[in-house]
């Protein structure tokens, strides 16, 4: 009897060890696969994602989000169905004359970033400020989550001895 005949994935003229091999290559691919579309990232466009710091306190979020050179009118914050988003649009223009030369710069960058929120938050006192391409935004949590927390005592087991 031979060794090959004796595995579930076996074919006649192959190694079975060649087999196992490729059966444990298509496992991790699948499950790299599987583990990169299940994590949300940070949508890139054109090279450029800004820098987000989420801050929870008893009251609620502190969200910060650094955007040098960009506009305020040119951000765009929403909360809908649990989530904040930040979208907006970075744009810079350069321009020098100079006697023997002429310099024209420009650079464009979109921008897109949504936080699922950990609990639900009172829409209408959200406060957003932006100064020197810092927005900050803070979110209250709602009365019903903060009723929903509750501290839990834990007690400690003392065995005789």
């Amino acid at each position: 009897m031979r060794f090959g005949s004796l595995l579930p994935f076996h074919r006649r003229d192959e190694d079975p060890f060649v087999a196992l091999r490729r059966e444990m290559d298509r496992m991790f691919d699948t499950f790299a696969r599987d583990l990169t579309n299940a994590v949300p990232a940070p949508v890139r466009i054109d090279g450029w994602t800004p820098r987000v710091n989420v801050e929870e306190d008893k009251d609620g979020l502190n969200v910060t989000v650094e955007l040098p050179g960009v506009d305020e009118k040119d951000i765009d914050c929403t909360l809908a169905d649990g989530v904040l988003t930040i979208k907006g649009e970075k744009r810079t223009e350069k321009e020098e004359k100079k006697k023997d030369y002429h310099i024209a710069e420009r650079t464009y960058g979109a921008f897109y970033r949504a936080i699922p929120l950990p609990f639900e938050v009172q829409e209408d006192k959200v406060e957003a400020s932006y100064d020197k391409g810092v927005l900050r935004l803070s979110l209250p949590k709602s009365p019903e989550a903060k009723k929903a927390e509750r501290k839990i005592a834990i007690k400690t087991s003392r065995k005789a001895a």
